[in-house]
């Protein structure tokens, strides 16, 4: 495990300079967000298969629609099963199937914030196993920003900000959390979004600050 964490940390040091290189910036740009010794984040999840055959979403939850934190996230789909969606520009839930070999990327809500909304968030969620099909695995990898980092905007140039302005409205599940001129730190914005997400572990672990995060 400690051998995997290594090697993902390094690919999304990289896959985040092409990103910076695609958005016409040095690929050293988002190196500031970065500690010298940057933590990440590594989970192994296990959806059981519902007690449903149905194809509806709503019988079938294993995370809701949702936007990850910071700026790229990895996702090894360790079982054949399908379940992982993203949402579309249309609105519209797309079926991300297993292919082996693979990693599934998606962009977080610290990313589309640096960039100005250049870099939009990806939203995702996973339906659970039909009734029968058994559980399903998956690995996520998120990376990992410095807490301390400034909240600010990169100077993407204007004729890539032009480029996604072409592309129209974006409609979405999901309410954006990095709001611009809220937070003065990437750990704050973060933290918003966490207790968002699971009010119940933020009840538990910081509730003297929940109510003043949870409902900004």
């Amino acid at each position: 495990m400690e051998e995997y964490m290594r090697r993902m940390s390094t690919i999304s040091t990289f896959f985040t300079s092409l990103i910076a290189e695609a958005l016409g910036l040095p690929p050293t740009a988002f190196d500031r967000f970065f500690d010298a010794d940057q933590q990440h984040k590594l989970k192994i999840i296990k959806y059981p298969e519902s007690p449903s055959d149905s194809d509806s979403p709503a019988d079938r939850q294993g995370v809701g629609p949702h936007k990850d934190s910071m700026l790229t996230s990895y996702l090894l789909q360790a079982s054949p099963q399908a379940g992982l969606q993203a949402q579309n520009t249309a609105g519209q839930w797309i079926d991300c199937a297993p292919i082996p070999g693979t990693l599934v990327v998606a962009i977080g809500q610290g990313m589309e914030a640096l960039t100005g909304g250049v870099c939009a968030s990806t939203t995702h969620r996973v339906l659970s196993p039909k009734r029968g099909q058994g559980p399903r695995y998956s690995v996520p990898f998120f990376q990992g920003v410095s807490y301390d980092a400034r909240f600010e905007e990169m100077e993407v140039p204007e004729e890539v900000r032009e480029l996604r302005g072409r592309k129209g409205e974006r409609k979405d599940d999901v309410e954006f959390a990095f709001v611009k001129g809220r937070w003065g730190h990437l750990g704050e914005a973060t933290l918003f979004n966490r207790v968002r997400s699971h009010p119940d572990v933020g009840e538990r672990w910081v509730g003297l600050v929940l109510s003043s995060v949870s409902y900004c």
